[in-house]
């Protein structure tokens, strides 16, 4: 290379480094004046506003493109310039399939940078309909899913105007699988191998109310991939014989399927009604499991264990529902401390007890009961049937669910005496000013 191509590269290397930087800080500029424009929606708009990665976690909501950066682009041209300008996510993508096979930029964000777009996935749909079909199946049944998980399950019943915005992040960021297929396939590579590995599903499915990683590292299935994972050809379909041991995506999207909650059962934690086993639906989504459970056990062997698994079921819903009972009788007797009258109203403007996901402001048994159930039981039953030898059982199960019953029983206990000991002396109950600040009519202030 002579020395004036070199002066022409260099020069030309420094320029788009310059234009880089300027465009950061114009960005950031427009971040700041687009979140105040920016409103929530759903159910309860009035009670909350975006925080301002809604814009990637939600984008066909919210993204607006803010960059200075005028003209249409070939994809060849997008490639040169973001070589420098993000050269991590250009690599990413030189990688990927959608390299190979002519995916460039312009196809997913669209060529006309004043309007640049975030891929949603009806945008996927146009070259992988089937899965996105799949996906959006999810949407017809009453669980919780990822179809439905952040309109749905987040803005809809009301979860983001419950708490303070700023702690309500995680909980967007994970609940954005809805809006963007890049939750599963990791941009800018969107490799399917990556997404049958159990640590794509990880990233989510971790921690107390879904620990299905630690259920399923816990398992045999779980140690096996551990041991002898490294060895496998992630990039084989997910098919009976080409994997070693079952994986997240070999059970709960078998043989490809994008709808991962088909076959779900037990969804709704200990709130919801028995099970009767020999429903149509129960039947044939049972059917369903042991076909996939075939693949490496005799039918024999896998009913028996879930039929096991159930019964583990019924006992601890059983103490869910006795719990449940004990605090709507204190309810009903008004030895709630705070009763919910003395409470301010939850969004939907009612004045009521709540055994759901309200976690602020309550009384200290139905945050027990919160904990008993939406932690603890969420522990026991997805962890017998997978298989987790340690959690159902010990630390995060049976015995912390037992722990929480008898905290329960123990508090009802106490707030009976103190009706009757109210009741003998003539004592009044008067309510604590600080019950009667909580945080959802007061969060706006903090997202200015």
């Amino acid at each position: 290379m002579n020395l004036a191509l070199k002066n022409r590269f260099l020069c030309f290397f420094i320029c788009l480094t310059i234009l880089s930087l300027f465009l950061c800080s114009v960005s950031l500029e427009a971040e700041e004046a687009l979140v105040k424009q920016t409103k929530g929606d759903g159910n309860w708009v009035e009670r909350w506003k975006p925080i301002e990665m809604f814009r990637w976690w939600d984008p066909a909501h919210y993204f607006e493109p803010d960059n200075k950066v005028q003209g249409v682009f070939e994809a060849e041209k997008c490639v040169t310039c973001h070589t420098v300008v993000t050269p991590g996510i250009t690599n990413e993508w030189k990688k990927s399939t959608h390299s190979f096979a002519g995916v460039t930029c312009d196809k997913c964000h669209g060529s006309d940078h004043q309007k640049i777009e975030m891929p949603a996935p009806d945008d996927c749909a146009e070259c992988h309909p089937e899965q996105v079909k799949d996906f959006k199946s999810e949407k017809e049944t009453d669980n919780s899913s990822h179809a439905r998980a952040f309109h749905a399950n987040g803005v809809d019943e009301g979860l983001q105007g419950n708490k303070q915005q700023p702690e309500t992040a995680g909980f967007a960021l994970r609940n954005a699988i809805e809006n963007k297929c890049d939750s599963c396939h990791f941009r800018h590579r969107f490799d399917a191998a990556e997404a049958r590995q159990p640590e794509a599903c990880s990233y989510c499915h971790n921690g107390p109310g879904h620990r299905e990683t630690e259920y399923y590292n816990t398992s045999a299935h779980g140690a096996i991939t551990k041991i002898d994972g490294d060895n496998w050809d992630w990039d084989k379909p997910l098919k009976v014989g080409n994997y070693r041991a079952p994986t997240c995506a070999y059970c709960h999207m078998y043989k490809g399927t994008h709808n991962t909650v088909e076959n779900a059962v037990y969804a709704n934690k200990g709130v919801q009604e028995e099970v009767d086993s020999k429903a149509k639906e129960f039947v044939e989504k049972r059917k369903a499991w042991l076909n996939i459970c075939n693949d490496c056990h005799s039918t024999r062997f896998a009913s028996a264990y879930l039929r096991d698994a159930d019964e583990t079921v019924k006992v601890s819903f059983a103490k869910v529902k006795e719990a449940k009972t004990i605090i709507e009788e204190l309810q009903k007797s008004g030895r709630l401390d705070p009763m919910p009258k003395h409470l301010p109203s939850s969004p939907d403007e009612r004045n009521r007890g709540d055994l759901g996901g309200r976690l602020n402001n309550v009384s200290v048994i139905e945050r027990e009961f919160i904990d008993m159930n939406n932690y603890h039981t969420e522990t026991i039953f997805p962890s017998v049937f997978h298989m987790s030898v340690n959690l159902q059982t010990n630390e995060f199960g049976t015995y912390k669910q037992d722990q929480s019953l008898a905290r329960i029983k123990a508090e009802a206990s106490k707030l009976g005496l103190l009706k009757v000991l109210e009741e003998k002396v003539g004592a009044k109950y008067e309510e604590y000013d600080f019950w009667k600040v909580v945080e959802f009519p007061n969060f706006l202030k903090v997202v200015k």
